[in-house]
This record gives C-alpha cells, sequence and structure tokens, in this order.
C-alpha cells in the first residue's frame, strides 16, 4: 500500500553502481512521491529535462559525465534547483567546485538513511519557503498591476479646454457645449457644492447685502 504521508516532489536520483542505485531508490520510494532514477551524469541531464525535478542527488565520480558537471550544466537549466551530491571522498577540490557550482548539500558514503532524509527535509522546507515568496510577489505584482490600471482610469483635467468667454460653457471632443459644471464633474473626480459669491450676491440681492 502506497504511504499516504509522501514527499509530494519529485526527486532525481543519478548513481553509476547498480546496487547503490537500487538500494537507496528503494529507500526513497518509501517516502517520495516520484523517484528518477539515472547511471550517469548525461543521462541524469536528460531525465533532469524531461521532468524538471525538484531536487537531484547525485554521485560525483561517474563515467560518460561527472554528478558535478551535471549540476553545473543544472545549475544554469534551472539555478532554483537543489542538488545533493553524494561522495566517499574527502577532497578538497571537490568542495571549491561544489561552492562554484552552487551545490545545496552533500552527504558521505555510505549514505546514511536518516541523514539522507534530514537532508531532503531540510531542502523540501526551503522549497517550501520558496514557493510562499514566488506566490506572495506574484500577488504583489498584481497588486502593483491593479493599482497602475486604476490611476491610469482615474479622470484627470489636461490641456487646453475651450471655455466661453461670455456665459463660460466649455466645447468637449464631441463639439457640444456644456455648462463647467457637467463638464468637470465628467472628467473628473470633482463634485460640486453650490453657493453665491459676495459679488454676485450684490448684483442679485442688491437689497439684502452691505456695502
Amino acid at each position: 500500500m502506497e504511504n499516504p504521508r509522501k514527499m509530494d516532489i519529485t526527486v532525481l536520483f543519478v548513481e553509476d553502481e547498480p546496487v547503490t542505485r537500487s538500494t537507496i531508490a528503494a529507500i526513497l520510494e518509501r517516502q517520495i512521491h516520484t523517484v528518477l532514477l539515472a547511471g550517469d551524469g548525461r543521462a541524469g541531464l536528460e531525465a533532469f529535462k524531461a521532468h524538471q525535478p525538484e531536487i537531484v542527488i547525485t554521485d560525483i565520480r561517474m563515467p560518460v559525465m561527472s554528478g558535478l558537471d551535471m549540476a553545473r550544466e543544472i545549475k544554469l537549466l534551472a539555478p532554483r534547483t537543489h542538488v545533493i551530491v553524494t561522495t566517499a571522498h574527502n577532497d578538497t577540490e571537490f568542495f571549491l567546485d561544489a561552492i562554484d557550482i552552487g551545490i545545496d548539500q552533500y552527504l558521505l558514503k555510505p549514505i546514511d538513511r536518516d541523514r539522507l532524509f534530514a537532508a531532503i527535509r531540510k531542502t523540501q522546507e526551503v522549497l517550501g519557503l520558496e514557493r510562499t515568496i514566488r506566490f506572495k510577489n506574484r500577488e504583489q505584482k498584481k497588486l502593483i498591476k491593479e493599482l497602475q490600471v486604476a490611476l491610469q482610469n482615474i479622470k484627470t483635467l489636461q490641456g487646453l479646454i475651450p471655455i466661453c468667454a461670455s456665459c463660460k460653457k466649455i466645447r468637449d471632443d464631441k463639439g457640444y457645449w456644456n455648462q463647467i459644471e457637467a463638464y468637470i464633474s465628467e472628467h473628473s473626480s470633482a463634485e460640486f457644492s453650490h453657493g453665491i459669491c459676495p459679488d454676485c450676491a450684490k448684483k442679485i440681492y442688491p437689497g439684502y447685502t452691505k456695502d
């Protein structure tokens, strides 16, 4: 029966030694939803291109293409891919190359099951954080785009406005003359509150105003 608690990730395991490859694959398949296998770096690179796994676990010394050369190509194709290397060699040059390539973690051979899954779980946590960050960035970009559209839709008055020197009506783009209040209301977010200025009050209501 399939383990319902399997990690919902795809792991590519690249190892040239058949016994080690089948043994580790059986261990991985108990806990990982999808496990891909390859026997050398070239085959591993092709499997990566075809399936785009989130995690790659690879030996270093292999025929055709080494694990580090494969990891370098993978990082060029998909920099966010997490690569865990397995090695039996305490090699200074390996560590320098690994840092240069951007290897995420390494495991010493023989591979310990607990350390293997600890490395995978740690990587899974990082993957989860990366997904959250990408989601938030997408939402932020979406919000910014919506705000930009909203700002573009805000009604503004600009340019030359034809206005009658006598009655103060404004001519619109269709050639119609509109009351100034109607024109401004249609072309902006302004609202009018009517009143009367002192000069007009004197003209209209001369008997009710004081000089």
